[in-house]
């Protein structure tokens, strides 16, 4: 984890684990770029480790530093989760989050929020909840929520796909 872009450069597959003993698997890909699902750059590679999940999570850079637009890397990311393969990932329940909300002032983190969850829907995307907004590195603000919303989507995912 670092404050630029691209900081996580393989894909990574880690466990959460609860208290009561539950668990789900989670996988780290780095940052996808327009283009991966046709294979630009590491595309595919970084992709296919997404085709078994349950459920997806969208994280965006809140704060736009380096000139990001979060509003428009969701829409990235979403173009390209939807277009690889035969594009199931598209019927996914995802949640959206905004992380380095530490960095926001209150007006900006409800419009940020309103234009994410508005590209979320134009996109298609399978939303499961609100728009989360966390700050991973410095305060924790939100990791507890964030943490409850994954095991929640992954589990009403399941739920699902057992009928």
């Amino acid at each position: 984890m670092a404050p630029y872009p691209f900081t996580t450069l393989n894909p990574f597959v880690g466990v959460v684990e609860y208290r009561d003993g539950y668990s789900l698997k989670a996988a780290d890909i780095p940052g996808l770029i327009d283009g991966a699902s046709e294979g630009r750059g590491k595309g595919h590679e970084f992709l296919k480790h997404l085709e078994r999940t349950k459920a997806l999570l969208y994280i965006v850079d809140a704060a736009g530093t380096d000139g990001r637009d979060p509003v428009n890397d969701l829409r990235v990311l979403a173009s390209e989760l939807m277009a690889y393969g035969d594009g199931d990932m598209r019927h996914r329940h995802a949640l959206v989050v905004a992380n380095k909300l530490d960095l926001l002032e209150g007006e900006r983190t409800e419009e940020l929020f309103y234009n994410l969850t508005t590209m979320a829907e134009d996109m298609g995307i399978q939303m499961y909840g609100d728009v989360l907004g966390i700050s991973a590195g410095v305060s924790g603000v939100g990791l507890r929520e964030l943490s409850d919303a994954m095991r929640n989507v992954v589990l009403e995912s399941q739920k699902e796909t057992e009928f």
